[in-house]
């Protein structure tokens, strides 16, 4: 069998349990960006990371979901962002109400810089 039959019929296999996947499902029905966030929400539930009138600066954000739950996490009952987030990836990110996104490598100086003048 070739390579590439082989790597097409993984490519399908893996497609077809993401898709059925209940988290990815439950992460679209929610609203989330990717399934990972019920990893983070776990967390935090069980260790209480997350809380109001903290300063949060998260390597990595893309696609942002993460991102979501400490927003939630942070927010009052209205809504509104009680603390700082500053989110940071060299991907685009979609915006997020109340979080800083800035896009770039966080070891380049220049980024760094913009890190700092946020905080």
């Amino acid at each position: 069998m070739p390579v590439a039959t082989k790597k097409l019929r993984s490519n399908r296999a893996w497609i077809e349990r993401h898709i059925n996947d209940p988290f990815v499902k439950r992460s679209r029905a929610e609203g989330y960006r990717a399934r990972s966030v019920y990893k983070l929400i776990e967390l935090d539930d069980r260790e209480h990371l997350l809380r109001r009138g903290m300063t949060v600066v998260e390597l990595g954000a893309a696609p942002g979901s993460w991102t979501q739950i400490v927003r939630e996490r942070l927010s009052d009952r209205e809504g509104n962002v009680q603390g700082r987030i500053v989110a940071m990836d060299i991907l685009p990110m979609d915006p997020i109400d109340g979080v800083t996104f800035l896009q770039g490598d966080f070891r380049e100086q220049e980024i760094a810089d913009k890190l700092s003048e946020i905080l």
